[in-house]
């Protein structure tokens, strides 16, 4: 049987990968699986274009988007852009890392000059590197906890909730500690303790 050519989902993989790019393009140093997807859901909530070539599920870490793993790990357009190194062993959170390549730092330029082009490209892009200014720092823990927090509905299948929510104290501390978060958010952090 002759299998048949559907532009559409050759656009939606493209966009998908352009926006893992933009994300791992964005950070200067290796990425987690998890920032990633996480950061990706979080765009994905706040530009409502990304809904069209993405979806999320509620899954044991969290938000999870099949389309973001299959992307990163068997990409069709953005060959050679990103390294991926599996999770080491008994390494439960991050999903393993990315690293842009020098391919992808090319391919990365190239994208966001066409974007920087672009009103509503543009404002996409301002987007993905806010997000990656706002969470680069946070470790595996503090991306989970804000993230649990923020939209409550993803803690139903979670593997991690209660790891992480016994932790709630000095991970929220810490983030204030280091001004990633103000006293507002630190107060609501710590009024929902388990």
């Amino acid at each position: 049987m002759k299998e048949e050519f559907h532009p559409e989902v050759d656009l939606k993989q493209k966009s998908r990968e352009n926006l893992v790019l933009l994300i791992i393009g964005s950070s200067h140093h290796r990425l987690s699986m998890l920032h990633l997807e996480k950061e990706a859901f979080l765009l994905w909530n706040f530009h409502p274009g990304i809904k069209d070539f993405i979806k999320f599920i509620k899954h044991y870490r969290g938000p999870f988007s099949k389309e973001v793993q299959e992307s990163v790990t068997a990409p069709m357009y953005c060959l050679g852009c990103w390294n991926y190194s599996s999770p080491t062993r008994g390494e439960r959170l991050s999903g393993g890392y990315v690293s842009i390549s020098p391919e992808g730092e090319k391919e990365y330029r190239r994208l966001v000059k066409r974007m920087e082009e672009d009103p509503d490209l543009r404002q996409l892009l301002s987007a993905v590197r806010m997000v990656r200014q706002m969470y680069d720092g946070l470790s595996v823990e503090e991306l989970l906890l804000l993230v649990y927090d923020t939209y409550p509905e993803y803690i139903d299948r979670s593997d991690v909730y209660k790891d992480i929510a016994k932790k709630r104290r000095p991970i929220s501390l810490g983030l204030y500690d280091r001004g990633l978060i103000d006293r507002r958010r630190l107060e609501s952090l710590l009024s929902k303790g388990d």
